[in-house]
């Protein structure tokens, strides 16, 4: 029996999350970065007020433990149906 690769679980979801904290910053400071592309550059306080927010975070740590949780359920149905195969095949 094959056990769950944790690790390479929680290096998955890490990048999800990051790649997913990336566009919501994006998303919430859009109109400040179209502004600091016509010279008007907001300061790094405005930027950070504006994208991490309570719900922001709230949402990341969400569908952080959801990433994780089917990743991780995802694999122990690997596991088992390549278990079921090899059963078959050994009968």
């Amino acid at each position: 029996m094959e056990k769950v690769n944790h690790q390479k679980i929680i290096i998955r979801t890490l990048l999800k999350v990051l790649l997913m904290i990336v566009v919501i910053f994006m998303l919430n400071s859009w109109p400040s970065i179209k502004q600091s592309v016509n010279g008007h550059v907001p300061p790094l306080d405005y930027w950070l007020d504006h994208s991490f927010k309570v719900s922001n975070i709230i949402l990341i740590l969400g569908f952080g433990a959801y990433f994780y949780y089917k990743d991780l359920t995802d694999q122990k149905e690997l596991i088992e149906s390549t278990g079921n195969t090899d059963q078959l095949e050994s009968k």
